[in-house]
C-alpha cells in the first residue's frame, strides 16, 4: 500500500522526500535481489545476499512509513517481506 495519501509510486516517493531517480533505483534492486533469490534454488550461495539486500530495502521501506506516520495497515506488505525475507536469511546461513 502506498504511503500517506499518494495513488502511485511516483506520488508514494514524494510523501516519502525522496527524489524520482530513487525509486527507479530501489525498483531495479528489488527484481534484482528477487531474481538472485529464484537463481538461489539452483546456485544456494546467492540466496543469503540476495536475501539479506531484501531486508534491508524491507527495513527502509518500514522506516519510511513510520517517518510519514501511516497506519500499520499500509506498512504490512513491507513487514511480511521483511519477515520472510529475514527467514530465508537465517534458513540460507
Amino acid at each position: 500500500m502506498a504511503g500517506g495519501n499518494a495513488q502511485n509510486m511516483k506520488e508514494e516517493f514524494e510523501v516519502y522526500g525522496l527524489p524520482e531517480w530513487f525509486m527507479r533505483v530501489v525498483g531495479v534492486m528489488k527484481i534484482a535481489f528477487a531474481t538472485l533469490l529464484i537463481v538461489g534454488v539452483w546456485i544456494p550461495s546467492v540466496t543469503l545476499s540476495a536475501a539479506a539486500e531484501i531486508v534491508a530495502l524491507m527495513t527502509g521501506a518500514v522506516v519510511m512509513h513510520i517517518k510519514v506516520k501511516d497506519p500499520i495497515r499500509k506498512a504490512l506488505p513491507a513487514l511480511s517481506l521483511l519477515g520472510l525475507s529475514i527467514f530465508v536469511a537465517i534458513a540460507a546461513s
